[in-house]
């Protein structure tokens, strides 16, 4: 079977809900349809059986902006059954709507991710912050060379360094009396998608004009 059939991804906002991510009465919109409402399963209850279906895969659910959504309104009851120790049968517990019994299996991995540069970390639900492990993405200059290197952009390594003291310049590297001052902006560093399609200096200029400089005059208002 086609391995993409065990990944999942899905996007987190101010209204997504419970009803959407895991199960909820719909209204039916088929013409001719003797039924006005429907109970279809969400992503999250068919990321979890495609899981119980193969046990000896590994499924992944991927929610972007994680930090974005309702986390009490988007889990509800379910939020304790993501716990590791909590991935068995018997701790099943009863779905809203269905009543049928439900607990996540042990092999399906949920990846969220977020952009910590605007301090949303900090607004992060601590019920889901105490069931994630968290791993931080830094700006990758080595994947920018490599990229640059197998799409023959020859001045790549110029570009790749004008974003290194750019990031410099944020975190206050090689100036130790404002190095303390500037930790803080640590979040703030550009990543490296942005030269990612970069290939001559045409291109180069479109970005610092149309992306990186309104970037930082937002990040760094009045500084």
């Amino acid at each position: 079977r086609d391995n993409s059939l065990l990944i999942y991804k899905v996007t987190f906002h101010p209204s997504y809900s419970y009803e959407d991510f895991v199960e909820g009465y719909r209204p039916v919109v088929e013409e001719g349809s003797s039924k006005q409402y429907a109970l279809p399963k969400g992503i999250f209850l068919n990321a979890c059986k495609k899981a119980a279906d193969y046990p000896d895969k590994t499924v992944v659910l991927i929610i972007d902006e994680i930090n974005r959504g309702n986390i009490p309104k988007i889990f509800g009851e379910l939020i304790t059954l993501i716990e590791k120790d909590k991935r068995k049968e018997e701790d099943a517990l009863q779905l809203a709507y269905s009543q049928e019994k439900f607990f996540v299996p042990e092999n399906l991995l949920i990846i969220g991710t977020m952009n910590t540069a605007d301090k949303s970390l900090m607004q992060m639900d601590d019920a889901l912050k105490r069931r994630f492990v968290f791993e931080e993405l830094m700006p990758d200059t080595k994947a920018l060379r490599n990229n640059f290197r197998e799409n023959g952009v020859s001045d790549g390594e110029k570009y790749t360094k004008i974003l290194e003291k750019i990031n410099e310049k944020i975190i206050g590297k090689g100036a130790e009396d404002e190095k303390q001052k500037k930790i803080q902006f640590r979040d703030r560093q550009i990543g490296q998608s942005y030269f990612w399609n970069v290939k001559n200096d045409g291109d180069l200029q479109d970005v610092m004009k149309y992306d990186i400089i309104p970037l930082l005059q937002d990040y760094f208002y009045g500084d």
